[in-house]
């Protein structure tokens, strides 16, 4: 992780939210914050073309991790990158090297989630998540 280049991400990591789609009403959902936490330890764990993969897989999670993608690939076009990559896999498939670029906006993407309201996850239809039963206290 390079400090600076997390710093100087966050700016443009706070418009890459808006603009993915994934700020709603100035709220975001609450399973974002995790769902850019799995996607890192994805990458440090396996390989980045994994990760980026994983995540390209429609319905299979509470909220849409391509945003996530697509918002992680806004940021990288704010460094000045080339036109001719629409999308992260392009960009990472050419650039074998850019794995720790792209760890860097994805922390700042966690950090700039931290800037927005949350908001209490919905189901991909817009209907709210049932309400998870309480667990009784097992310490007594």
């Amino acid at each position: 992780m390079n400090k600076a280049s997390v710093d100087r991400d966050i700016p443009a990591a706070y418009e890459a939210l808006k603009d993915a789609e994934i700020v709603q009403d100035g709220k975001i959902d609450a399973g974002f914050r995790g769902q850019i936490a799995t996607f890192g330890a994805a990458v440090s764990m396996g390989s980045l073309l994994s990760a980026i993969a994983f995540f390209s897989e429609k319905n299979k999670s509470d909220v849409p991790r391509e945003k996530l993608l697509d918002a992680l690939f806004r940021i990288l076009q704010s460094h000045g990158m080339d036109s001719e990559y629409k999308n992260l896999y392009q960009y990472a498939a050419a650039n074998p090297g850019c794995r720790e670029e792209v760890l860097n906006a994805a922390i700042a993407l966690k950090l700039a989630i931290n800037l927005y309201p949350k908001r209490e996850n919905k189901k991909r239809d817009g209907t709210d998540q049932p309400d998870q039963p309480e667990q009784p206290d097992q310490r007594e």
